[in-house]
């Protein structure tokens, strides 16, 4: 699975997923959500032409920015696995140059998966919506070693 910058051809599908998957603050209508979209990154994973998984940096202020996850029924959690993680944190420290990203898991499989990727807890775990942070230096080892590989390969 590769990692895709989405242009805006596939901000229709992404808007559609977000809203079938109750996607917290997503506009009523597709065009008041387009703003939110040119500001954010947005990247994917797609099956053919079908967006299966979306993934959101939010707009980085002083170098942080959050990221969130918005995927198909069908393809729930299979995203979450080390090379597509170690992708995202290379376009997260490397290509956007953030010193932190932040995410706030909507339940506790998305909790899980976040402590599993190596997210670590900046809030209490047991409130409704913690908020989990990574930063270059809390990277695990094996994600650093692939950013370092892909450098040296690219």
């Amino acid at each position: 699975m590769m990692v895709e910058l989405l242009n805006n051809s596939h901000w229709p599908e992404l808007y559609r997923l977000m809203v079938a998957r109750n996607f917290p603050d997503v506009p009523p209508k597709y065009a008041d959500a387009v703003p939110f979209f040119k500001r954010s990154r947005l990247y994917g994973l797609l099956e053919g032409s079908e967006l299966t998984t979306g993934f959101v940096f939010g707009v980085p202020e002083d170098g942080v920015a959050y990221f969130d996850v918005v995927c198909a029924v069908r393809s729930s959690g299979r995203w979450a696995m080390p090379g597509v993680l170690g992708m995202l944190f290379k376009v997260a420290f490397d290509d956007m140059k953030l010193r932190c990203v932040w995410v706030q898991p909507e339940n506790k499989r998305a909790l899980k998966a976040a402590l599993m990727a190596g997210f670590v807890p900046a809030t209490a775990l047991d409130v409704d919506r913690p908020v989990l942070v990574m930063t270059p230096a809390l990277l695990p080892r094996k994600f650093k070693q692939q950013m370092m590989k892909e450098t040296h390969d690219g």
